[in-house]
């Protein structure tokens, strides 16, 4: 059992290699589609199985913790994953579930951002190995451990040439069943259209599953509900190259219940950097679930037992609100650690509760010289500096909505400006709604 300090006690979920990794997936929600009818069956023995992960950022956001999540339940079933960072792939870019083409990155952007994605998936996931990349390329983990591994699909794919990989490769691709893919037909009713470039993206994607077959004996792959294609055709490949009996699970794509786009806040992205998202903040988007996705995200995004989220997601009213906290407290843990989720569960119950405690490091603060408030800062200035507006038109809009206070006092005026006379013990605290605010530390 473990105390969260809210009220609440949880049970601890134990997962056995005697677990079905599909009937553990399936209760939890995450099986959308399955290419084998009986793939339960192979999850009765241990299994290699992968996921690809594109480095086209130098973080993951909160919608890459679905595969995150599936490779540690993989693990803890008794399965071999392998995490596939896309250091080759992120050269071209995956066309699916878009409608343009994506940025085009350079071999050193990409290395930078595979290296600390790396990072971040083996903080929930247990690699043979710690990270040690390549100047490009590079994998840590081995197939001779018992832990996850993780490599990068430009030690293969960059040492192919064009005529090499149309020879290899090419005649067991049927274009006309590529164009029946959602992915390609999406783009290819999309006014962008769809370039030569992202039209090969899935037989770069092919490739790696039967390269991962030949290497690792991988016979497995899963991704999003949008890699259907994709897996399909790597599917098809190893078939007819190699003779490999393969198979494929796809994951649904995370929504909001009100149609709104998961893993924004007013703010932007929510991303596993504290750097790019402060771990109070990151924390505050999981406490802000909506009560009718709570359940979902429980099951999605934590590993406790499945009776413990059904009694949490039946809660309502103001009980709603300890599910959430748990919720918010067991993902910030998985993803920054017990000792920051504790520091950022506790600031929030200061933060919004009778304390109204503000100077806890968790919440989001800067520094402010003294000097600049002589002639005072607008609060204008202050929202979009805090990032509690995205623009000057967008923080002119939550004054006039009544949404802004300085400490307590709601300003009206969106002229206001913040003087040293608004400095209480040191700092001056902006609210931007009920639970969004930002503490300028003043020097």
């Amino acid at each position: 059992m473990q105390w969260l300090g809210f009220g609440y006690t949880l049970a601890v979920m134990t997962i056995t290699t005697q677990d079905n990794l599909f009937d553990v997936l399936s209760q939890r929600g995450l099986v959308s589609q399955v290419t084998d009818e009986k793939i339960s069956k192979r999850f009765e023995r241990p299994v290699t199985l992968y996921i690809g992960f594109d480095p086209t950022a130098d973080s993951l956001h909160v919608g890459t913790l679905v595969p995150i999540m599936v490779l540690a339940h993989a693990q803890r079933c008794g399965h071999k994953p392998i995490a596939v960072v896309g250091g080759a792939t992120a050269l071209v870019g995956d066309p699916s579930g878009k409608t343009e083409s994506r940025k085009m990155l350079s071999r050193e952007d990409i290395d930078h951002n595979a290296k600390y994605i790396g990072k971040q998936i083996a903080n929930i996931v247990d690699f043979d190995d710690s990270p040690s990349w390549g100047a490009f390329g590079g994998a840590f983990g081995d197939t001779s451990g018992g832990g996850a591994v993780m490599v990068n699909n430009a030690d293969w794919l960059t040492k192919l040439s064009w005529i090499e990989l149309l020879r290899d490769y090419g005649a067991h691709f049927s274009v006309n069943r590529m164009l029946t893919m959602d992915s390609v037909k999406s783009r290819l009713d999309a006014e962008s259209g769809l370039t030569f470039l992202e039209f090969n993206y899935m037989v770069m994607q092919a490739v790696d599953f039967l390269h991962l077959f030949k290497s690792h004996n991988c016979t497995v792959q899963m991704g999003g509900q949008d890699q259907w294609g994709n897996i399909v055709m790597g599917i098809e490949l190893g078939r007819r190259i190699a003779g490999a009996d393969l198979a494929g699970l796809t994951m649904p794509l995370v929504t909001k219940s009100d149609g709104g786009k998961f893993g924004k806040s007013e703010s932007g992205n929510i991303w596993l950097d504290a750097k790019r998202t402060s771990v109070y903040e990151f924390y505050q988007f999981w406490r802000n679930t909506p009560d009718v996705d709570v359940r979902r995200y429980l099951g999605f995004f934590t590993f406790l037992p499945m009776d413990e989220v059904d009694v949490l997601g039946a809660m309502e009213g103001v009980d709603a609100n300890k599910a959430k906290a748990v919720l918010a407290y067991e993902v910030t843990k998985l993803v920054h650690g017990e000792v920051e989720a504790d520091t950022a569960r506790d600031s929030a119950g200061k933060a919004f509760g009778a304390e109204q405690d503000v100077t806890g490091e968790a919440i989001p603060h800067a520094d402010l010289s003294a000097g600049e408030l002589d002639a005072g800062v607008g609060v204008i200035q202050l929202l979009v500096l805090a990032g509690l507006a995205k623009s000057n038109g967008e923080a002119k809009r939550l004054v006039s909505g009544g949404g802004v206070r300085v400490h307590d006092e709601v300003v009206k005026d969106i002229g206001r400006r913040v003087t040293g006379e608004d400095v209480r013990e040191g700092y001056v605290l902006i609210r931007a709604g009920k639970k969004r605010l930002f503490r300028f530390d003043v020097e």
